[in-house]
């Protein structure tokens, strides 16, 4: 048996395996990657199949997700016609149908899922077909080509979308559905009316609810449809559309555990054995934004977790959190579903059907689960996805939405805290923090960097009430200062002594013996301070176990200290340890790198002092109201003297930055002003077809736009490089105070709801 040896090797012949190569390659990987495709062309897009494909105005060039051509020049190679036959995890190889024998670093199973046939009598007969493949698409647009009758069986999206596309080929065309109506998953009888009604009167195709089939009947070849109710419907062929079943039959006795015939994944798209994910539609995936395991069967959400789970073979650690988009053409009606619209409890209308821009939101408990969209604006559909990504309360607005003028994408969306890193000075935060509570503006994402992540723990372990807690934190780190100095000369005294004997409940010098610890001679240190003292500090305030569930996300970073990549460690995906955000706050030399998940890590300060990024990175760029606390100022007078030129040293190095990301905003705007301008190129309902596609949405639509709130720390004259660990009971209670005063000042003069405020 052929063996070889193959870093990643992605099953499976479809649009999750192709996106995930391609982002390993974007993402630096230089291993050797393999697809194995059951298929004998290359990936390409299914949502083609049923439409353009089947009627012939789409060519391969047009259906395939890249050229021949993409996959040499990025060394990726495929095995066409070739199948996973078996998997051995335990020795990491997967056995094909060709008889060789691969071993894999990294699994992707991405199989997708194959169509559920009708056990029926007469459902072998010829001319039965099923829509599944290019091979599918092609046998059923051959057979139509002289066929005049044909019976669909399933009034599902793919089917109602196949019998649309085959009434414009010129045959008749009859829907057998089980159910009630059509397009059940809709949850709604009146978007189902709608569709039904337009089918049957523009495009004059019958549709049959509450009937199901019986038998196939036919000598060979089928030509009637017996239904239970005992009518027979005469046919040339017939499309069964009933739903698909995953293609994991080749995982049996492998270990990987499976649901409903579906791989079982985690948040991160990571199966129940190492080094294998799955992804599409063969994944059954927790997700957390309904709190369930879902699988779904999309275009979109291929790409999506084909992308995520690249990036987590390369140990990203990235979780799946992104709403589920569906797109549906039944001729000339085209709309979007996001969300899920299952066990919602109440559904509201906007606009109006008959005029082509509508909206049904679907809500429960005043949370949008999932929105119907039928011609409305990019922008709205992406405030649509925000709103249930976040799970946004619409109680108080849930009046507005029945007015004809209202969009979705007018409703604020998040709360967002940003506060950097900077020793001692982290005292200013804590007076920002409570002039915000006191105005009753709560986070619903704080993102923190060093001692920033220690104030935003303590935030995000105490929601709507972290004053308190923080007071008393910042209260447990106050050196006492020496009464009757001059403030020069506590200056110099306070750094002297923390420089020689540390912080108490904070950092220990190294060269200072401990009763607890064994002595460690100075050559074998990696830092200049013993950090025990700061976990111990970290949880006495933070309850770590119910950061997972608290409703204020987390979101630290830390810098690898074997790689320099720098990591996002979140709340909603990682199980918070002081490690953690003592990781983020390991500022060499002074400190150690921290261990999380066997890995070092030294202060994310040391790569970037902006946690505005993390932000943008996990929570995307849209609909926030953005706190951003700045503990070092931008712009300050030439240095005069040594000590200046230190303090402005660190002031260059860790000043916050926003200007890149709005460079990155403007550049994004160009970008959609030209898609806007070539679009006019295209014919009206050519446009409509674009606008519908998640890609555009995602990409064309602003959203609700990102208000920021900054309170930048003014320093006094002549301020020294002790500053930031001058943790002096003088110096703490003067940052606090001022980070309060200028707050309020701030919060005073401008509207929190909208506007920005500086100083």
């Amino acid at each position: 048996m052929a063996s070889q040896q193959i870093d990643f090797l992605l099953i499976g012949g479809g649009l999750a395996s192709a996106q995930a190569a391609q982002t390993l390659r974007q993402e630096g990987s230089t291993g050797s990657i393999l697809i194995l495709s059951a298929e004998s062309s290359l990936p390409y897009h299914r949502p083609f199949l049923s439409k353009a494909y089947l009627i012939g105005t789409a060519d391969e060039a047009r259906i395939l997700v890249h050229p021949d051509s993409f996959y040499r020049d990025q060394r990726i190679d495929v095995a066409l016609e070739t199948r996973a036959v078996a998997v051995d995890t335990a020795g990491q190889w997967v056995e094909t149908s060709t008889g060789s024998r691969i071993h894999y670093g990294k699994l992707l199973v991405a199989t997708g899922t194959s169509a559920r046939r009708l056990g029926v009598t007469g459902a072998s007969l010829g001319g039965i077909h099923t829509l599944r493949t290019r091979g599918d698409a092609e046998a059923i647009r051959q057979a139509a080509a002289s066929a005049k009758r044909v019976v669909i069986v399933g009034g599902g999206f793919l089917g109602m979308e196949v019998a649309v596309t085959l009434r414009e080929l010129g045959l008749d065309v009859a829907v057998i559905e089980t159910g009630s109506r059509i397009l059940k998953h809709l949850e709604s009888p009146l978007l189902s009316d709608f569709v039904q009604s337009r089918a049957e009167q523009d495009r004059a195709v019958s549709i049959m609810v509450n009937q199901s089939v019986a038998a196939f009947r036919g000598r060979g070849k089928v030509n009637e449809v017996e239904l239970a109710s005992g009518a027979k419907i005469p046919c040339d062929m017939v499309v069964v559309s009933i739903g698909v079943e995953p293609a994991t039959q080749f995982l049996e006795g492998s270990g990987i555990k499976l649901e409903d015939g579906f791989v079982a994944v985690d948040e991160r798209l990571q199966a129940s054995v190492p080094n294998v994910f799955a992804a599409g539609d063969v994944a059954s995936f927790l997700d957390p934004v309904f709190s369930r395991r879902r699988h779904v069967e999309h275009w979109d959400n291929a790409i999506k977790q084909g992308q995520l789970a690249a990036r987590n073979m390369l140990g990203r650690r990235r979780r799946y959190d992104t709403v589920s988009y569906f797109f549906c053409e039944v001729g000339d009606i085209g709309f979007n579903v996001l969300g899920d619209p299952t066990g919602t409890d109440e559904s509201i209308c906007q606009g109006a059907l008959d005029g082509r821009s509508f909206s049904l939101i679907y809500l429960s408990q005043d949370i949008p689960r999932a929105v119907f969209t039928l011609g409305r604006t990019a922008d709205e559909v992406r405030a649509a996805e925000s709103l249930i990504r976040y799970r946004t309360n619409l109680r108080k607005e849930k009046h507005r939405l029945k007015e004809p003028a209202f969009a979705l994408n007018t409703l604020p969306m998040q709360n967002v805290l940003i506060l950097q890193g900077g020793g001692a000075l982290g005292a200013f935060e804590c007076g920002v923090v409570k002039a915000l509570e006191e105005r009753r503006i709560f986070p619903d994402i704080v993102a923190g960097i060093s001692i920033g992540a220690f104030n935003g723990a303590i935030v995000a372990s105490h929601p709507d009430r972290a004053t308190e807690a923080l007071e008393s934190f910042w209260a447990d780190l106050k050196v006492a200062s020496l009464p009757g100095l001059t403030e020069q000369a506590r200056r110099a005294v306070t750094a002297a002594q923390i420089i020689g004997f540390g912080v108490e409940k904070f950092f220990r010098p190294r060269w200072i013996p401990s009763f607890d610890a064994a002595w460690d001679p100075p050559w074998n240190w990696t830092g200049l301070y013993d950090t025990a003292p700061m976990r111990r500090l970290l949880e006495k305030y933070v309850d770590f176990p119910a950061l997972k569930h608290s409703p204020v996300r987390l979101l630290v970073s830390a810098v690898n200290v074997l790689n320099a990549e720098l990591e996002t460690f979140d709340s909603y995906v990682d199980d918070f340890t002081p490690e953690h955000i003592l990781a983020s706050g390991s500022l060499p030399p002074g400190f150690s790198w921290t261990y999380v998940d066997g890995q070092p890590y030294w202060d994310g300060g040391v790569v970037s002092n902006s946690p505005l990024d993390l932000v943008i990175d996990r929570c995307g760029p849209d609909g926030k109201r953005v706190f951003m606390v700045d503990l070092f100022s931008n712009q300050k007078e030439l240095p005069s003297n040594i000590t200046e030129v230190l303090a402005r040293r660190d002031e260059v190095v860790y000043a916050q930055r926003v200007r890149s990301d709005l460079r990155i905003r403007e550049q994004a705007d160009a970008y959609r002003a030209l898609i806007a301008n070539l679009m006019q190129e295209f014919e009206p309902g050519q446009q409509d077809k674009i606008k519908r596609i998640p890609l555009y949405i995602q990409l064309m639509g602003n959203g609700v736009a990102t208000q920021v709130t900054r309170f930048t720390r003014r320093p006094p004259p002549n301020e020294p490089s002790s500053r930031d660990y001058d943790f002096s009971d003088v110096a703490i209670r003067s940052n606090r105070e001022q980070g309060y005063t200028l707050a309020q000042a701030i919060l005073a003069s401008c509207d929190p709801a909208g506007g920005e405020g500086s100083s």
